[in-house]
């Protein structure tokens, strides 16, 4: 018998086969460190990028549909304000549920979603239309921010911004593509009512794919009584800074809601479609501003990745706000995707850092209040300068909004101990 190692054919496939397999093991090294999510939360954030889908897929025009169906300009606001005023009414209670009974109440709320949504296109009066954007925002709260405090419940503090990230990413690449969907339908249709037929089959599909692929959303913690929010948590001086953050950076967003869509139409004269496409370019940055800020934070520390993005968010909006043509806009939006990215996945981070797992479900419910509080003010403000003094104006208020909320991190938020994890 001839020896396997001289049979040269047995030496070279054994060489290939050592070859081939240290290369699998570096590939699925390298790309299992960028995506460390547990198949679990994969199936999670894939069943929320649907809804996302449809939510964005009509979301970025109901200022112009509002605006089609009568509403002066400086009374679009109040529909902004109705939705918001609603979900931050219903956030924290929508969190302490959840804590107590799992976070599979947001399937039953995915079906009132698509209830919702198909509504619009039946709406004809004003006052339907902001009973709608009211039950429209408590719906929501039962949604998003439970999502985020599953996924905050399902990491740890070594892998939370990373896989945070990776949620937001996968999310944000559905509101990346949807408003071009839904700019093109209106273009070709000439009506809304054909987006809101779409959108509510999204909730569907999540919900169904909830109960089937991602059985495990809990059973919830044993909670005494509830906190609006706790003691605790107020007390904690972290989370009340990032709760003010939230709070006047939601604010800023708000002053450009029901201005920005109709700034793009009216002014630069954009077409749905380019509106809608503004999305894509937009959405990409956004979504890879997310991940790799989250996944940064993990490393270098969260206070570094969530104030600095905010400077380019500022330059962003300022240009934006002397835009002359769509192609400006769209570069000034650019900035605005990489510098508004980080301060979700990082903040969200935060909160899962120094947040005991059975309040998260409330801490992420606050968030929304306080943020919801923002978007109150904010649209009822933007509107009426936009309405009465010109559509540039909130560009610029906005701008000096984010400048504060950059000045108050600087000032109110700890040093952490460490910038580097190991």
């Amino acid at each position: 018998m001839v020896p396997e190692e001289e049979i040269p054919g047995i030496i070279e496939e054994s060489r290939l086969t050592r070859t081939v397999k240290e290369g699998t093991r570096r590939l699925k090294g390298a790309f299992g460190n960028i995506f460390r999510v547990e198949a679990l939360l994969l199936l999670f954030a894939i069943a929320m990028t649907l809804v996302a889908f449809g939510e964005s897929f009509y979301g970025g025009f109901i200022a112009n549909f509002l605006s089609e169906s009568g509403i002066p300009r400086e009374g679009i606001g109040v529909f902004f304000t109705a939705f918001f005023a609603a979900s931050a009414l219903i956030a924290i209670p929508a969190g302490y549920i959840s804590d107590r009974i799992g976070r599979k109440i947001i399937v039953v709320f995915l079906f009132a979603l698509a209830a919702v949504v198909f509504s619009y296109s039946l709406a004809d009066t004003k006052a339907e239309l902001l009973l709608l954007r009211a039950v429209h925002g408590a719906v929501t709260a039962f949604i998003f921010p439970v999502a985020r405090a599953y996924v905050m419940d399902k990491t740890t503090e070594e892998n939370r911004g990373q896989t945070m990230g990776t949620f937001i990413l996968f999310t944000s690449l559905a509101g990346m593509m949807a408003p071009t969907f839904g700019g093109i339908l209106r273009d070709q249709t000439g009506s809304f009512n054909p987006l809101f037929y779409t959108a509510a089959i999204f909730p569907v599909m999540t919900a169904i794919f909830l109960l089937i692929a991602v059985r495990d959303l809990g059973k919830g913690f044993a909670v005494q009584k509830m906190g609006l929010p706790t003691r605790e948590l107020v007390g904690n001086r972290i989370f009340a800074v990032i709760l003010v953050m939230f709070a006047m950076l939601f604010f800023a967003s708000g002053i450009l809601t029901p201005i920005m869509p109709i700034f793009a139409i009216e002014e630069l004269e954009m077409s749905y479609t380019q509106l809608g496409f503004l999305s894509v370019p937009m959405g990409i940055l956004y979504a890879i501003s997310q991940f790799v800020a989250g996944t940064l934070s993990d490393r270098y520390g969260r206070k570094t990745l969530l104030v600095y993005p905010l400077i380019i968010y500022v330059v962003g909006i300022v240009v934006a706000g002397f835009s002359v043509n769509y192609l400006m806009f769209y570069g000034a939006y650019m900035l605005v995707g990489i510098g508004a990215a980080p301060y979700a996945t990082v903040a969200y981070s935060i909160i899962g850092d120094v947040v005991k797992q059975e309040q998260r479900g409330v801490a992420s419910g606050s968030v929304t209040t306080l943020g919801g509080i923002g978007y109150i003010f904010g649209p009822l403000l933007g509107s009426a300068i936009g309405g009465i003094v010109g559509l540039r104006i909130p560009f610029f208020l906005c701008g000096l909004m984010v400048v504060a909320t950059i000045v108050m991190l600087f000032i109110a938020l700890p040093k952490e101990k460490r910038e580097v994890s190991k």
